[in-house]
């Protein structure tokens, strides 16, 4: 049996000083305001299979991002394709109530050895992603 690939992974989380359903709706209202759905899902517009085009590079193609998990109020998967430099992004939002506040996580999984492009683009993301976060913690606070 071949060795099993352990594939790379990055994180990041805030606190939030607002309930986890107020924030899961901010969360949801942030990502479709930044790019807008291609193709709703199920349920419309943020389930499984809804798609949005994300811009990355300035004149290039946007980058794909398909939901593959959807768990309201608590869990949002999705798979990235396009120019990444990587063959696996998955990243995942998820929301852990704590009463009248919440905890925000974002988690990825990347291929096990990314090429120097997709080291790069796993860079970049994960500094995108940290705005992301703090635009939607912002917002829900407000």
């Amino acid at each position: 049996m071949p060795p099993k690939k352990k594939h790379r992974s990055a994180s990041l989380e805030r606190h939030v000083r607002a309930t986890r359903d107020h924030t899961w709706a901010t969360l949801l209202a942030e990502l479709e305001s930044a790019t807008g759905y291609v193709e709703p899902g199920d349920p419309p517009p943020h389930g499984v299979g809804a798609v949005l085009h994300v811009p990355f590079d300035p004149g290039g193609p946007p980058l794909v991002e398909t939901v593959i998990s959807f768990e309201p109020p608590w869990r949002r998967v999705y798979r990235v394709e396009g120019d990444t430099g990587l063959d696996l992004y998955e990243g995942t939002f998820a929301l852990r109530d704590d009463g009248d506040e919440c905890h925000l996580a974002w988690a990825v999984v990347v291929d096990p050895e990314p090429s120097t492009e997709g080291e790069a683009f796993l860079e970049r993301a994960i500094t995108t992603i940290g705005a992301f976060l703090d635009r939607v913690v912002a917002a829900a606070e407000a």
